[in-house]
């Protein structure tokens, strides 16, 4: 008998694409604290199963109607499937200790997990400010079907034993849906709140923060950033409205006005790019547009930074935050996100912006090249001290 921690979860590296390293991180982490345990890795999808950094993920595949409507729809085929998977890798389930599902709608293989082995302990990890499952596709506004589909995924969130969530600001939204305050989607607030349903009960909840791998980030002794006589700025986010680049390319553009050389550095992809290219064209703004990095190179473009800014008004968390911290470079973001949790109370003022107030972010940054002030986190921010914690907490 091996005791086995399984993890399924859409985000996850692959070969071709780095999206989803923090999960990586935490895979990491769990084989390194779980040292006698056998740590898998389950993912969606076609293809054969791969290997990055050591960890093998093991992918199955799924079935889901577009824009993610009726996500449970296929959910016997969907379970089959991973089921398939878990035993093509020799997975007994008896020896499942632990089945531990990210995102709303991974809730069916945890619970599948535990109808043939009772004694597993079943977890849902929640990474954004509206976790509960209702937020994605074209009818996420939709008063009636969000009256068909809440109750299917409280029902669901309620048979879990453990929910986890990257932020104090990511817990407190779930646990008061459906009259929660999700201000990025002023609709679907509407419709949340017209939902004649009690909010959702759960066994138990626990923070766990997205950390850092610190053999990776960490502050190199001697500065790796160019002198161009330019104070320069970077972001790595998606180029989603939501992500803040158009309110940083008028920040620049603000502080350029008022005498400012600002050298502006994005690493990302995504729909929106070329909208931001145009608009840092039309604000003549010096703007640098980087194809997305691998992992293991984001710790030099951190380290190249005077400040990392990244205006997002709909962040569970965010990862890069700590991550451009724990390089030696202090970060920007807004107010309400899940990072305020980590930001010393008395600093908030210094490093939080007013979501969409580009006038604002501004003059955030031009204190910030004024004064240059020490940046202060409070609590742990590497994954080696926080994964062992939370295995304490599970008890297991």
């Amino acid at each position: 008998m091996s005791n086995t921690y399984i993890v399924v979860t859409p985000f996850f590296p692959s070969p071709d694409n780095w999206r989803g390293a923090y999960c990586f991180d935490l895979v990491k982490a769990l084989k390194k604290t779980l040292a006698d345990w056998r740590i898998e890795v389950f993912v969606p999808g076609k293809g054969d199963d791969y290997e990055i950094g050591g960890i093998t993920m093991h992918r199955f595949a799924t079935r889901q109607l577009p824009s993610n409507i009726m996500p449970f729809l296929f959910r016997g085929y969907n379970e089959k499937s991973f089921f398939n998977a878990v035993n093509r890798v020799g997975i007994s389930l008896n020896d499942v200790v632990v089945c531990h599902g990210h995102t709303a709608n991974f809730v069916i293989y945890p619970l599948a997990i535990k109808r043939a082995n009772p004694k597993c302990l079943t977890l849902l990890h929640h990474h954004d400010l509206c976790s509960f499952g209702l937020n994605l596709g074209r009818l996420h506004t939709c008063w009636i079907y969000n009256l068909i589909m809440f109750p299917v995924f409280r029902r669901l969130h309620e048979q879990i034993d453990g929910h986890v969530f990257i932020s104090e600001a990511s817990r407190r939204s779930f646990l008061s849906a459906p009259d929660t305050d999700w201000t990025v989607y002023a609709d679907y607030k509407k419709q949340m709140r017209g939902l004649p349903y009690r909010s959702v009960h759960v066994k138990k909840s626990f923070v766990l923060h997205n950390g850092i791998d610190a053999k990776l980030f960490y502050e190199e002794a001697s500065s790796s950033k160019t002198a161009t006589g330019k104070v320069v700025l970077g972001c790595v986010a998606n180029y989603l409205d939501l992500k803040g680049h158009v309110d940083l390319l008028n920040a620049v553009a603000i502080l350029q006005s008022r005498g400012y050389g600002i050298s502006l550095r994005l690493v990302g992809y995504g729909q929106e790019r070329k909208n931001c290219e145009d608009l840092a064209k039309d604000l003549c703004v010096d703007a640098e547009f980087i194809d997305e990095m691998r992992h293991e190179d984001l710790p030099g473009f951190y380290r190249s930074l005077d400040l990392f800014v990244m205006p997002s008004y709909f962040e569970g968390f965010g990862c890069v935050y700590v991550e451009s911290w724990a390089c030696g470079t202090p970060f920007i973001a807004c107010e309400g996100q899940g990072i305020e949790d980590m930001v010393s109370d008395d600093e908030k003022s210094l490093w939080l912006a007013k979501p969409r107030d580009a006038i604002d972010l501004a003059n955030k940054i031009e204190y910030f090249i004024q004064h240059r002030p020490t940046q202060h986190l409070k609590g742990p921010i590497r994954f080696d001290e926080l994964v062992p914690q939370f295995v304490r907490e599970l008890g297991i």
